[in-house]
């Protein structure tokens, strides 16, 4: 799959098998969580995230929750370490994984505000009442997603939703370090309306380069499209329809880790 963003190409190759989908808009038959913004055409928006002084809060507590998290990987880390520089901690790849290991799948306990908080802003911008539970597993959880420069960190291309449990949800990418025009989540706009005959994908999941993903990958794009990088700043928020065509994100930064906050939101 080769593509191009912000006059960057990028591409990866995937092993395995692959075909179109079927003549089905997904989304026609699925919970639509942009159907009443002024945005559900894009299917994204950015928007602003906290007043200053919660979110001052917001962010020295992400920050004490990475330092925490990677010091339970057995990281070594300098004092007044700047996020952005995780990379120079993790040049091996076995100290790589067990941080990742660390910062998924964590607990809204744990988020850095009280989750209500969160889950009151994305309903104001949604215009519905939304919470963090996902109704599939009734979990309530959040993930660090933290992209390398020059690594394969990142996912491919996909929808969410070709996984069963991230149906009728939306998603929200907050930046925390390192996210920029060379390093924030790849979109393809209005691609939660295409039909899936639209897409060439992997039939299982991804395979690129010996490394394993749970979700497909997408191969092939027929449907006129173009990808973009929206780039919120910090405190902004980058939401989005699951149904959407994101991924991809390589991180074309040469000295700084992109640290976001990977959380969904269902209809309450």
């Amino acid at each position: 799959m080769e593509y191009t963003v912000n006059n960057a190409n990028l591409q990866y190759n995937t092993s395995g098998k692959k075909e179109l989908g079927e003549d089905v808009v997904l989304l026609k038959c699925d919970v639509d969580l942009t159907a009443n913004t002024p945005w559900n055409k894009e299917g994204y928006t950015v928007e602003k995230f906290l007043p200053s002084d919660i979110y001052r809060t917001f962010s020295d507590n992400t920050y004490s929750l990475l330092m925490d998290l990677w010091g339970k990987a057995g990281l070594v880390i300098p004092e007044n370490f700047v996020l952005d520089q995780y990379h120079t901690l993790t040049e091996q790849k076995e100290k790589h994984l067990a941080a990742i290991e660390q910062t998924k799948t964590l607990p809204v306990t744990s988020f850095p505000v009280e989750i209500d908080v969160l889950e009151k802003r994305v309903s104001e911008i949604c215009e519905i009442p939304l919470q963090v539970c996902n109704p599939f597993d009734n979990q309530s959880i959040f993930h660090f997603r933290v992209i390398r420069p020059g690594k394969q960190d990142n996912n491919p291309l996909h929808r969410d939703v070709w996984l069963e449990d991230y149906k009728d949800c939306i998603n929200l990418y907050i930046p925390v370090a390192g996210s920029n025009e060379k390093s924030s989540l790849i979109i393809v706009p209005e691609s939660h309306y295409w039909s899936e005959s639209a897409v060439e994908r992997t039939l299982s999941g991804a395979e690129i380069n010996g490394v394993k993903f749970n979700v497909p990958a997408v191969t092939q794009i027929t449907a006129r499209h173009q990808f973009v990088r929206p780039n919120p700043a910090l405190n902004e928020l980058l939401i989005f329809s699951p149904y959407l065509i994101h991924g991809g994100s390589s991180n074309l930064n040469e000295d700084a880790t992109r640290i976001s906050i990977e959380i969904r939101l269902w209809k309450k």
